[in-house]
């Protein structure tokens, strides 16, 4: 893969005279796009050319209000020009190349020769992992060398859910390297009308263990998971209500908490984000619509 550039928060911790990076992910931080381009595997599999993209063009969207991302297989390209060939079979229908698309940041070489770890939550997956592969790593790239990942073993597969987590030692991302972190989304660009069919990824970060992540903002969301009706609680005069969906839509607006619950029954089966406006103060918890 080619350079990036983007800016992480980090936490520094001493270890042996080195600094030890701590990241955990956050959808606030200066996530940047690339896709690479192959010919299918029927045409030989090679790779034709990269580019850096923007991350709505990868399929990739981020809330920065639900500290979510959500990684889906690439349509733009297909949905373009279906009448393009170079994108489109025209006899099957089919997208005519297979789409790399990373979603990462790059912090620079405070980064190097420190030790590294990046990690977070995966809070739904349905991708079709018969047709993609979604990855998480860490790399080192050697802008000498044609920017070759110099630690490819630090790349592993997306969970279907809960903890992920990636380390590299200071030793691997010495002095000259460009160290990226984050996650890539591999398959055939896609017709937009499977949209649904092919799934989807959503990245986050869960609430701390032993603590719901209703008890830890102080309001509590119940039942949850939901079918028909969500109820509020909360131990401050609440303001306001918002849902949003993992794209950051509003499906759901109100000044009042109601003792009735909040009829989510016309909502698609997915997560969603509970916000609570209580005075300046914001408190959020995610539920899932059944």
């Amino acid at each position: 893969m080619k350079k990036l550039y983007a800016i992480l928060s980090i936490s520094m911790i001493s270890s042996a005279g080195l600094a030890q990076n701590n990241v955990t992910f956050s959808a606030n931080d200066s996530w940047v796009g690339y896709v690479n381009v192959f010919e299918t595997p029927a045409n030989g599999g090679g790779y034709l050319w990269g580019s850096q993209w923007g991350i709505a063009d990868l399929q990739t969207t981020i809330n920065t209000g639900a500290n979510t991302m959500t990684l889906q297989p690439n349509f733009n390209l297909y949905a373009a020009d279906p009448t393009d060939a170079y994108w489109v079979d025209q006899s099957t229908g089919e997208g005519a190349k297979y789409i790399s698309a990373s979603t990462y940041v790059e912090p620079g070489p405070t980064f190097n020769g420190n030790a590294l770890t990046f990690q977070g939550d995966v809070l739904s997956n349905n991708l079709d992992l018969t047709k993609y592969e979604a990855k998480f790593y860490i790399n080192a790239l050697d802008s000498t060398n044609g920017y070759v990942n110099t630690i490819p073993g630090k790349t592993f597969n997306i969970p279907a859910s809960g903890h992920f987590t990636v380390s590299a030692t200071a030793g691997e991302l010495p002095v000259g390297m460009i160290i990226q972190y984050g996650f890539t989304i591999y398959g055939r660009n896609a017709n937009p009308a499977n949209e649904a069919a092919l799934g989807s990824i959503v990245i986050g970060v869960q609430s701390t263990a032993g603590i719901t992540e209703g008890e830890k903002n102080s309001i509590r969301v119940y039942p949850n998971p939901a079918t028909d009706l969500v109820y509020v609680a909360s131990d401050a005069a609440v303001d306001g209500i918002t849902i949003t969906d993992i794209a950051g839509h509003t499906v759901y607006s109100s000044n009042q908490v109601s003792a009735n619950g909040i009829d989510v029954s016309g909502l698609t089966s997915g997560v969603y984000m509970l916000h609570v406006t209580t005075g300046s103060d914001m408190k959020t918890s995610r539920f899932t619509k059944k």
